[in-house]
């Protein structure tokens, strides 16, 4: 493919990882108007929001097979136009069942985008011969940024939800639909040739270990750093809520930053030593943080760590396609799923153990014992192709 389409393609992908990023953080700076509006409990509103997983984990997983029969980037065109379309139907549900419905429309239209964006991610890097999922990542980044910038904004100047809501979705649809035609021309096909398929079914679909390790061990640092490190620098250090929210700022920024320039640091070293890098400096970052112990020092360490976790995760897709790549799309929905549940259950058990030690040690451990798991995952392992070395 000639360099120009593949520029296209790169741009008009990095744009479907913006529209997912930025649809449910566009979302949860309202969370607590909507919970007020139909006058929800703490309990009902964790109940509306489990309606998210319960739809995103089976179209995962859907979303996986489908995709072993149907080409990759109409499904992310489609689901980028539901997933965006869903958000309005947010503030017109009047009651718990009706919100947990809608929630779980948007959860399997996220799921769905999750793996075929993935899929095609893989693919592009396929094509092009170079890293491109981290950068595509840094799009998905800046989207999160963007929706909660604009949540936040809005909120600020009395926009109701609704009227939010619609302009968010005309916009993402908007930017989704000048995408199509791009992504609709590129349209690799997802599966291999039945020489491929028959290897691929001899080997098996379980996940390599050190792809899962790598997966869990990043994403349970981004869940404990995004519900927990606010309120560590408030609470146990003492500073003000602006600060916390401040730190919490810094952290996706320098994770936009790390995944946008990820590409060209792998390109440049090896996804071992980029890999290992991290894990090395992740325990510096937070027990130099915790030893100054001032919110400042600790912001710092925050924003560190974004810098060194957030091409991690990308890696993690880009060696599960590579193990399996007659079923890229089933192993990057299995990445999605285990990353997905380690953020999600990761940080209430972090919860439970920072009542029992305190927030600051437990904080101190995870990253540590997160850390502990991304250096063992930096060897790829059987499945994995050889890495690029260092020029």
């Amino acid at each position: 493919m000639p360099y120009r389409e593949l520029g296209l393609a790169r741009l008009a992908l990095w744009t479907i990882f913006f529209v997912n990023g930025a649809v449910l953080s566009s979302w949860a700076p309202r969370i607590p108007e909507v919970k007020d509006s139909l006058g929800l409990t703490d309990a009902e509103l964790g109940i509306a929001l489990l309606g998210i997983a319960g739809g995103s984990v089976p179209a995962l997983i859907l979303t996986a097979k489908l995709l072993q029969r149907l080409r990759d980037t109409p499904i992310c065109v489609v689901s980028a136009i539901v997933f965006s379309a869903a958000l309005p139907l947010i503030p017109l549900t009047g009651d718990l069942a009706r919100l947990t419905a809608v929630l779980f429309v948007l959860g399997a239209a996220s799921g769905a985008l999750d793996v075929a964006m993935n899929t095609a991610g893989i693919s592009l890097q396929a094509v092009s011969g170079r890293p491109v999922l981290s950068g595509l990542h840094g799009g998905y980044s800046l989207g999160v940024l963007t929706g909660v910038g604009g949540g936040t904004i809005a909120t600020y100047m009395g926009v109701t939800v609704f009227a939010h809501f619609m302009v968010t979705a005309v916009v993402l649809v908007l930017m989704t639909l000048l995408s199509a035609p791009v992504l609709l021309r590129f349209a690799p096909r997802t599966h291999h040739p039945s020489v491929e398929m028959e290897k691929s079914e001899r080997r098996g679909r379980r996940l390599p270990v050190l792809v899962a390790v790598l997966a869990v061990s990043c994403l349970l640092v981004e869940g404990l750093v995004t519900d927990w490190s606010a309120l560590l620098i408030t609470r146990d250090l003492g500073a003000g809520p602006a600060q916390g929210a401040l730190a919490l700022t810094a952290f996706s920024l320098a994770m936009f930053v790390s995944r946008s320039c990820g590409d060209a640091m792998l390109l440049r070293f090896s996804e071992k030593r980029v890999v290992m890098a991290s894990a090395f400096l992740l325990p510096v970052a937070v027990l130099i943080g915790m030893l100054v112990h001032t919110p400042l020092a600790m912001s710092v360490s925050v924003a560190v760590i974004g810098l060194l976790v957030g091409p991690l995760f990308p890696v993690a897709i880009s060696r599960a396609g590579r193990s399996d790549p007659g079923r890229a799309a089933s192993m990057a929905a299995k990445v999605s799923v285990i990353g997905y549940i380690a953020h999600l259950a990761g940080p209430p058990f972090i919860g439970l153990a920072a009542e029992a030690v305190s927030l600051p040690v437990t904080f101190a451990l995870v990253i540590v014992l997160a850390a502990l798991g991304i250096g063992v995952a930096a060897r790829e392992g059987r499945a994995g192709s050889p890495e690029r070395t260092g020029r």
